[in-house]
């Protein structure tokens, strides 16, 4: 499919922007030791520039629909990216942990209104029939920026200063702020909306104290019986907020209406057991390598770059499966390669080869983006175009809480199967902890199948027109 120029254009800031915030949720994780000997203090005590970014997240994602709707899609997006850009030239000068840390949250507000504005622009700019291709050139590098973020990291911090991990945001927001405000339309909805603010402090509270909550589990950094009130609170204030959600229905900052939408409810339902299956990968898979096979972090991030490959290579092949099969079809089958790609993964250990783990994050890169993708354009076939700002901060907001429960879930498991294997994540037989680990995730995504049940043979036919 031809687009034309505004509309590649539009396409190149979107997924540029995106893979800019998704770069930096994981780009900082292998810097930390050399934050920690800048700022003296003990690597651990970094948890607080991640958590604080991930908070921000939690909690300001909900408004951004509000905010695109009430000012217009480009004078939110073209501000998001300008905060973003200069929360991470401040985070790149910092010279304590609170300094980062502050930053590091200010930052998150940034990418909290970035993205799913992006996505909303998306929705907006692209009809049904275009979604398809369109999700896939968009929000590809979201997959390929978190894959590479631990690699780009390691690079950067082992032969330059760690503080470029934020400087080469400057570049890339610049010249996109540049493109966006010259090419994307200030589109306003309901300029007179007002703020559910019940509902913002409600849902806010909630996935904030949840994320600490995820962040934090395990770690004894935090005693056991607050972080356990910290998730009372969380969990009460969300049944509240839904019941506020449910009472005031459209008006809601997060209108869970939408999921009467059979296409909104399977997909997003699917984009999560997806995130929980697959979204730990690119912390288990280092783990593995750097404390079982002793390898080092580039060449940890290097075996599992093929991920990122294997994405992108589907990139041109999943609108001919969607056109050929249809949605329902390529949601229940796709599921089976990545169950086939997490059991290889899982008879990995230090006597394979490079090639069967290259073969094996290849096949993971690629039936992960396939069914994400597919997920991702479900979603948005069947909602009307008043209600595309309350669908994408929806969206976003449970994606943004799927991958946040992915990595804790993972760790969690990883945790567990050492304790019933009596080892320690150091000793040469905790091999087999990761591999429980990953043959449960692979048992995971087999849950696709209950779900994907639910759709119609002909759903999201209007976007899949015109993809042959």
């Amino acid at each position: 499919m031809a687009f034309p120029l505004n509309k590649k254009i539009t396409m190149w800031i979107l997924s540029s922007v995106i893979f800019m915030e998704m770069l930096d949720s994981t780009i900082i994780n292998t810097a930390i030791p050399e934050i920690a000997k800048t700022f003296q203090t003990q690597p651990i005590n970094l948890k607080l520039a991640i958590t604080s970014y991930l908070i921000s997240l939690a909690i300001f994602i909900p408004i951004s629909g509000w905010a695109a709707d009430k000012y217009g899609t480009k004078k939110i997006f073209t501000l998001s990216i300008l905060i973003f850009t200069i929360s991470s030239v401040f985070c790149g000068l910092s010279n304590s942990l609170y300094e980062i840390a502050f930053f590091r949250a200010l930052q998150g507000f940034g990418g909290a209104l970035m993205t799913p504005v992006a996505r909303l622009i998306m929705v907006r700019v692209f009809p049904v029939n275009e979604l398809v291709i369109a999700t896939m050139y968009i929000f590809l590098p979201a997959r390929i920026g978190t894959i590479l973020g631990p690699l780009i990291g390691g690079v950067i911090s082992s032969y330059t200063t760690w503080r470029w991990i934020f400087f080469i945001n400057i570049p890339i927001g610049i010249i996109c702020l540049f493109f966006a405000s010259k090419y994307i339309e200030n589109e306003v909805i309901n300029s007179n909306s007002k703020l559910d603010y019940k509902g913002f402090i409600l849902i806010g509270t909630s996935l904030s104290c949840l994320a600490l909550f995820l962040e934090f589990i395990g770690e004894k950094i935090i005693p056991n019986n607050i972080l356990y009130f910290i998730f009372g609170v969380g969990v009460i204030s969300l049944i509240l907020f839904i019941l506020h959600s449910l009472k005031i229905k459209d008006k809601s900052i997060l209108n869970l209406q939408l999921f009467k939408l059979r296409t909104f409810r399977i997909g997003t339902l699917s984009n999560v057991i997806a995130f929980i299956s697959t979204g730990g990968i690119p912390l288990l898979l280092p783990l593995l390598f750097q404390l079982q096979f002793k390898l080092s972090p580039l060449v940890s991030g290097l075996l599992i770059a093929p991920m990122a490959v294997g994405a992108m290579f589907m990139r041109g092949i999943a609108p001919k499966f969607i056109n050929k099969f249809g949605f329902k079809k390529v949601i229940t089958y796709t599921p089976i390669g990545i169950f086939v790609s997490l059991i290889m993964l899982s008879y990995i250990n230090i006597n394979s080869s490079y090639s069967y783990i290259i073969i094996s994050c290849f096949l993971l890169g690629f039936f992960s983006i396939s069914l994400m993708s597919s997920n991702g354009t479900l979603i948005y076939v069947d909602v009307p175009k008043i209600n595309s700002s309350n669908a994408t901060s929806l969206d976003s907001t449970i994606r943004q809480f799927s991958s946040g429960i992915s990595i804790a879930f993972s760790t969690l498991l990883l945790t567990y199967f050492l304790n019933f294997t009596n080892n320690h994540i150091y000793s040469d037989n905790a091999i087999n902890a990761f591999r429980y680990t990953f043959i449960t995730l692979a048992g995971i995504i087999l849950i696709e199948f209950f779900i994907s049940s639910g759709l119609a043979k002909n759903d999201g036919e209007k976007a899949s027109k015109g993809l042959s």
